[in-house]
């Protein structure tokens, strides 16, 4: 019998880079060590919206929501939304006093977002 997953598909550019990977490989070994676990767990999980390390919405931002980790302090956050029951992976940042780092997360994954919807780019099945 299969376990169930959530599925999570990542944006890919128009140039065909895939955004969560490059993000990804810049993290540090510990880093990617957590998110890699945190990943699992929350791809185990039938139902996020009690969760949370899940925020469905973001305010002002529409259905663009965020998975939310600590790893030595620091705060991660993978901003995405649902739609037709997969979770589009859009944007790797961290999070402190409301700043978001990169400073234009936010308006790039709304960006990404419109253009999954419009399907003016791809998407990829999550494996790193």
């Amino acid at each position: 019998m299969n376990e169930w997953q959530t599925s999570i598909r990542c944006y890919l550019s128009p140039a065909g880079n895939n955004k969560i990977k490059d993000w990804y490989d810049d993290l540090q070994a510990l880093e990617q060590a957590y998110f890699d676990e945190f990943l699992k767990v929350m791809r185990r999980k039938r139902d996020w919206g009690s969760d949370p390390c899940y925020r469905p919405r973001l305010k002002g931002c529409g259905k663009l929501g965020e998975l939310r980790w600590e790893v030595n302090r620091k705060q991660h956050r993978l901003l995405g939304f649902f739609a037709d029951g997969v979770w589009y992976a859009l944007v790797g940042c961290t999070h402190k006093q409301d700043i978001y780092s990169p400073a234009n997360a936010l308006d790039t994954a709304k960006k990404y977002m419109g253009q999954i919807q419009r399907r003016e780019v791809s998407t990829v099945e999550y494996d790193l």
